[in-house]
């Protein structure tokens, strides 16, 4: 009787996680296809809004009065990556997450094992358990991006402001690290703008940076509080 119990209660929080779990993924899409219908819209709302923003921005906020686009793309970069990089950090379970990639790796060795030892009801087993740890994966994956619906459209504003602020440069050829004579509007590689490409690099670097030294001093501070709580237990 006990075990149907709990067996009934974790079915009914594996529900309710999953009924959490679909909402968020329909209020992201939501606020996604709003994003893309702004960008598409004729004549473009995206045009508009980073007008004025460019108004606020340029003189000489992060503009510098278009006298250093690169330092522009630079900062605007580093300022997003910062912003992206923190409120992920602390909405992450870093250490459950953890724990179920070593559950996760354990349970792939598990399986493996009962396919070559065709053991079917341990198959079966492991693959309900299997089950259950992907819901908890997505589960932890939800509350990382819960964060991201306000900063997607953080986002969406800064890339709005520097479509125009680029378009607005009176001149198009920029000195880059790797060229002294790169043409900021082309595309490289048929692909993205250089401006585009400069300003993902600098924002996917600082925010992993940020994330790597955030966890190195959170996991050091942990650490200690629990070496100083078994000394005081010993």
């Amino acid at each position: 009787m006990a075990e149907q119990n709990t067996q009934v209660s974790q079915q009914q929080a594996q529900q309710e996680a999953m009924r959490k779990m679909l909402s968020f993924q329909m209020i992201y899409m939501m606020v996604s296809l709003v994003m893309l219908f702004i960008v598409a819209s004729p004549p473009s709302l995206r045009t508009y809004i980073g007008m004025g923003m460019n108004r606020v921005f340029v003189p000489p906020l992060l503009g510098f009065n278009y006298m250093y686009p690169l330092i522009s793309l630079i900062f605007t970069g580093l300022i997003l990556g910062i912003i992206t990089s923190v409120p992920r950090y602390f909405f992450t379970d870093w250490v459950k997450m953890g724990q179920i990639q070593e559950r996760s790796r354990a349970l792939s060795k598990a399986i493996t094992e009962a396919y070559r030892n065709n053991q079917r009801d341990r198959l079966q087993k492991l693959q309900k358990i299997r089950m259950d740890m992907a819901l908890d994966q997505q589960v932890i994956s939800m509350n990382t991006l819960k964060p991201f619906m306000v900063l997607t459209v953080f986002t969406f504003l800064i890339f709005a402001w520097l479509y125009v602020f680029v378009g607005e440069i009176p001149y198009r050829v920029v000195a880059f690290p790797w060229d002294f004579n790169v043409n900021i509007q082309l595309a490289h590689a048929w692909i993205f703008p250089y401006w585009i490409i400069m300003y993902a690099l600098v924002s996917l670097v600082v925010g992993y940076f940020i994330t790597m030294v955030m966890k190195l001093v959170d996991f050091t501070y942990k650490i200690r509080e629990l070496e100083k709580k078994t000394q005081t237990v010993d």
